[in-house]
């Protein structure tokens, strides 16, 4: 058993807030009180000054794997997640090669479950954030993506120098916002 005492908790699905002792038994969540004393054998951990509180989720982050680890990978990332409490994290779908087929998906989601937090992903909204064809976001959706992103797409980076100048040669997001909303995903 182990017993987190003196630690700031916030629970929102309670709405307990102040200080707490909390005794865990394997993975479950046995007593929270202002003070517990148990009774046997108990790893004790002072968390006086430390907030204690559900995982973090991150909705936007930027692992860079697979293509440019050199930057980010999942695993250093995940590592740097969980340092911080953030236990959920959905990466975004700029990596080489993008997210728009289930073997790159798969890698990710694959890679992700060795790390020890929850790792998700979006996949693209079109086909290697070209901005013309969709991906098949209803495949993608089944085998795990959580969402949809073209983020920072190559045919969006002259945005703010101008107007688009060829508006026929890009999907609408409308397009594939009606396309996700049969699917029950989101389109960012």
């Amino acid at each position: 058993m182990i017993l987190i005492q003196d630690g700031y908790m916030i629970d929102p699905k309670s709405g307990k807030e102040g200080n707490f002792d909390i005794l865990i038994d394997g993975d479950k969540i046995v007593k929270i009180s202002e003070k517990i004393e148990p009774k046997g054998k108990v790893t004790r951990i002072n968390a006086e000054g430390l907030l204690v509180a559900p995982g973090l989720v991150d909705v936007h982050v930027h692992f860079r794997d697979p293509g440019f680890t050199a930057k980010e990978d999942i695993n250093t990332g995940a590592a740097a997640a969980a340092k911080g409490g953030v236990t959920t994290v959905v990466l975004m779908a700029n990596t080489k090669p993008t997210v728009d087929s289930e073997e790159t998906l798969k890698y990710i989601l694959d890679k992700g479950a060795k790390t020890g937090i929850h790792v998700t992903t979006c996949a693209n909204v079109t086909m290697g954030m070209q901005g013309k064809q969709l991906t098949d976001m209803k495949k993608l959706a089944a085998a795990g993506a959580v969402g949809f992103t073209d983020v920072c797409p190559c045919w969006m980076r002259n945005w703010c120098d101008g107007p688009w100048k060829s508006p026929q040669s890009w999907i609408c997001p409308s397009v594939s916002m009606k396309k996700t909303r049969n699917i029950s995903r989101t389109t960012v």
